[in-house]
């Protein structure tokens, strides 16, 4: 058959692709990279059965309407809290114009067509475990709304064109799922938990860790997601897929820290503490009588034999650490507050590795393992006015090698122009943050940044996040507030606090790499 898969280089679409390709298909991928990731379908290029097309599914998808399409899995639409909430108008939109185009196609291609919804469609249940009768608990405007709404509209939409159109559509309710390829940095507690252990940070809790989840194997979903496409089924709805096996998050933690031989240990964060969790669910647990009765279906693989397949495929991947990027012109004693920030950060965030590119440095390595240093040619005057030139042609070189997603500089000045510069080389495809370490950040040096220096406007233009540290004043600090791209931090001497808002600040850059 020839298939359709939207969203194809996410975790679970990639994996189904592997498994649609092994059964002898040929499958079509679209992806925005909105949030799937180029290395989760690389593999598959040289597959003459295999081909891919950058494709926002929120446009109409016209260009296949005379085509042969056999069969349609619309996974198109990001699945964690950390990626659905950083465009939340753009997940609305492609959970209900990207859906509805899904389903347009289908009447033009006669295509049957499998719709991934969520288990997040039950919000916080009142009732447990979850059947697909139970019409759920949600808050229309919270911080999960845009992807608990949208997920629900969508199958709305996938009833509508059934019973109005004739549409054969399916539906899927997904549950947690895991398994390897899942990224990094996407806020899903079971990959936090497991690179934290790896790296050796605290495994951190949010709450009281009493909440519980359920956990399935991704080979398990794709078994699932297949069966529910090519069984006949004797009656329409929504189906759960998921595995009603629950444990609390305490208990999640307990057996990653086990499964890694780690030495971290559990650290819980009130909830009042983290503003972007707000909704999470207390439980979640699916009833899966209905995918047994009408798929002949349930879990077969063991939560500790997925989760040691899981655990390698991270430790694999982290031989080969995420570089990032970091200029400044002079990195030496006479600047310390710089070069202790860049120790202090750089030694509490143990998942990058640092290239440092400057001019003149005390020393040709650092005691950090993890802070390579890179000097550019400083023996004459041109060399040294020209740092951002020499720096930028220097990064050029070492992106082709490391692939860069982050672009750091430390204080507004030469490093800072040399970062925008490099930004600037690579068409703003790598994202940049700029650190501005001042102990009072005025109100002449934003209006000089932003209005009236060339060269303040074109680093500004170029940096895609800003993190201003420094004591401002209330006006100053609302000022800053009004532009998303702009993190005030007032630092008081807490390295712990500011590397892990660096932390975010890098995993945020991350995901807009995807997007550039």
């Amino acid at each position: 058959m020839r298939i359709l898969v939207t969203g194809g280089a996410g975790f679970v679409g990639s994996h189904l692709i592997d498994f649609l390709l092994r059964e002898g298909h040929e499958v079509i991928c679209l992806d925005s990279f909105f949030s799937g990731q180029k290395q989760n379908i690389s593999h598959n290029f040289g597959n003459p059965r295999f081909s891919f097309l950058k494709y926002d599914i929120r446009e109409p998808l016209t260009g296949f309407y005379r085509q042969k399409i056999d069969r349609v899995y619309n996974l198109a639409c990001p699945a964690s809290p950390v990626q659905y909430q950083f465009d939340p108008i753009l997940t609305l939109e492609t959970s209900v114009k990207g859906v509805q185009n899904v389903l347009e196609l289908a009447i033009r291609t006669g295509a049957r067509v499998l719709h991934t919804s969520t288990s997040e469609v039950y919000g916080d249940p009142l009732e447990h475990p979850q059947k697909e009768s139970y019409f759920g608990n949600v808050n229309t405007v919270g911080m999960r709304s845009c992807y608990d709404e949208g997920k629900r509209a969508a199958e709305t939409l996938c009833k509508d064109y059934h019973e109005e159109h004739g549409v054969d559509v399916r539906l899927v309710r997904i549950f947690n799922t895991y398994g390897p390829r899942m990224m990094f940095n996407d806020g899903r507690v079971l990959s936090n938990f497991i690179l934290q252990a790896l790296l050796g940070e605290d495994l951190t809790v949010h709450g009281d860790g009493r909440q519980t989840r359920s956990f399935m194997y991704i080979d398990d979903l794709v078994s699932g997601m297949n069966k529910c496409l090519e069984t006949d089924l004797p009656e329409w709805g929504p189906i759960n897929l998921g595995n009603p096996e629950e444990r609390t998050i305490n208990d999640l933690a307990l057996a990653v820290i086990h499964s890694t031989s780690s030495k971290s240990r559990l650290v819980h964060i009130d909830l009042n503490d983290i503003p972007s969790r707000a909704g999470d669910p207390k439980q979640r647990c699916p009833d899966i009588a209905r995918a047994k009765k009408l798929l002949g279906w349930e879990p077969t693989i063991d939560f500790n034999t997925g989760l040691d397949k899981t655990i390698a495929d991270f430790r694999g991947r982290l031989e080969n650490r995420p570089h990032v990027a970091l200029f400044c012109k002079e990195f030496s004693a006479r600047n310390s507050m710089v070069q202790q920030s860049v120790r202090e950060i750089a030694k509490r965030l143990p998942g990058y590795e640092f290239d440092l590119i400057a001019s003149h440095t005390d020393s040709d390595k650092e005691e950090n393992p993890r802070i390579h240093i890179y000097r550019t040619k400083n023996n004459s005057v041109f060399s040294r006015w020209f740092f951002f030139v020499s720096a930028a042609l220097k990064a050029k070189k070492l992106h082709r090698k490391y692939n860069y997603q982050i672009i750091w500089a430390i204080t507004i000045g030469h490093g800072a122009f040399a970062a925008a510069f490099f930004s600037w080389f690579c068409r703003g495809k790598v994202p940049f943050l700029l650190s501005v370490y001042e102990r009072n950040i005025t109100e002449k040096m934003i209006a000089r940044g932003r209005i009236t220096s060339p060269i303040y406007k074109f680093i500004f233009r170029h940096a895609h996040r800003w993190q201003v540290v420094g004591d401002m004043s209330e006006i100053q600090r609302s000022l800053l507030k009004n532009d998303r791209a702009v993190i005030p931090v007032k630092f008081d001497g807490n390295w712990d606090k500011l590397a892990g808002n660096t932390k975010e600040l890098f995993q945020e850059l991350e995901i807009l790499a995807t997007r550039l």
